[in-house]
């Protein structure tokens, strides 16, 4: 079992309101949601963060954990990593007494009452960033969409992806690898994964084809590398920190509302 990590984000001052926000694990885009939240609350609440793991295997200890702190904090900020959930998960979730409660990122049905939430909206975000970009995108003669299956929103992206080429009858492909065939003259790619798109860059390159002229690529999620990496990648990404700082306003503000955080078309040359 990993060890869970634990940070006390402390205040001089007197703090009243206390706040467990809870991620499965670190990453570029969690330290961006969590340093947005950090922002937002600015010393007026004092904040641990709970790093474990969720999952199919250890729901046990995340009850545990629950339940040893519910009566300790006014607030859980709960990041659910929505491939691993089970009916054990959720019946600890919805043990938290919804004034307590705010989940991060992605709703969920089988969660009841009347609680707070930040979300995404996948297949909606991706629709109306692909319709934004479309001058874009429909200057090449196919629209590729590479995934990795165990990405929990793949499905919801691959929607809206269909539904923006059915409705401007472009051709378009879905790829769970990256080989040499697949990348074409002539066609634009949207990838989920830093690793396909790594292999894309390194086939194009193979093959000496430009990118942004005769390759378009379109990445998932922005990365301050993408700024930079082959003269600038064209990213669709929700906006991290915003959501931090919405999801802090709800708790400072007391309210139970669900806001879809914004979604950005950040165009660059590779597209």
């Amino acid at each position: 079992m990993n060890n869970p990590l634990s940070i006390s984000i402390i205040n001089s001052k007197k703090i009243d309101l206390k706040v467990l926000l809870i991620f499965n694990k670190l990453s570029d885009f969690k330290n961006e949601i969590y340093d947005g939240f950090l922002s937002q609350i600015n010393g007026r609440a004092s904040v641990d963060l709970y790093i474990h793991s969720i999952s199919n295997h250890n729901s046990r200890h995340f009850e545990e954990v629950i339940h040893e702190k519910v009566d300790s904090y006014d607030y859980f900020a709960i990041m659910l990593h929505a491939s691993h959930l089970n009916e054990d998960i959720l019946k600890t979730v919805n043990s938290i007494p919804k004034e307590k409660l705010l989940i991060l990122d992605k709703r969920n049905e089988f969660i009841r009452g009347n609680y707070a939430c930040v979300y995404q909206d996948f297949e909606a975000d991706i629709y109306e960033a692909l319709t934004k970009a479309k001058n874009l995108i429909t200057k090449y003669k196919t629209l590729n969409f590479v995934i990795q299956e165990k990405y929990f929103y793949s499905l919801a992206i691959m929607e809206g992806v269909t539904l923006f080429a059915l409705e401007n009858n472009l051709t378009y492909n879905i790829y769970t690898e990256v080989n040499e065939e697949i990348i074409r003259k002539n066609e634009a790619y949207l990838v989920l994964s830093e690793r396909f798109l790594a292999e894309i860059l390194k086939n194009c390159n193979t093959k000496n084809l430009q990118i942004g002229l005769d390759v378009g690529i379109l990445s998932y999620n922005e990365t301050p590398v993408k700024e930079v990496l082959s003269g600038g990648i064209t990213v669709v990404t929700t906006d991290h920190f915003q959501l931090g700082k919405t999801a802090a306003d709800l708790i400072l503000n007391g309210k139970k509302e669900h806001i879809r955080n914004p979604f950005l078309f950040i165009q660059r040359n590779s597209l």
